[in-house]
């Protein structure tokens, strides 16, 4: 919307403009409070093993997935795990392969 005088009205007022460095500041800002909320992200392999601690090798995907929801892993492991291809693995590395070959 414009006025008479030519100037826009609403809104665009309180638009400032950001340079690259007020936006990667005010992303790190973000992403360090996330941080501070949930915690540091775990790295694939980490979270892996502690889903499948205790597991007894060879098993199914689907009995991965089993004992990684009996040891309370969190929902984008237990993905992971549901779509891995039919078969046994053979041990912890294993599955890490197979689903760093499905990425």
């Amino acid at each position: 919307m414009t006025k008479k005088d030519g100037s826009r009205a609403g809104s665009l007022l309180n638009f400032v403009p950001m340079n690259d460095d007020m936006t990667r500041e005010r992303l790190a800002q973000g992403v360090s409070e996330l941080e501070s909320r949930v915690g540091q992200p775990l790295p694939l392999a980490q979270s892996l093993h502690e889903a499948l601690l205790g597991a007894v090798f060879p098993l199914t995907a689907e009995e991965l997935t089993w004992v990684a929801r009996e040891n309370e892993a969190p929902p984008v492991v237990l993905s992971l795990l549901g779509g891995l291809p039919r078969g046994r693995f053979a041990s912890l590395d294993a599955v890490a392969v197979a689903l760093e070959d499905g990425r």
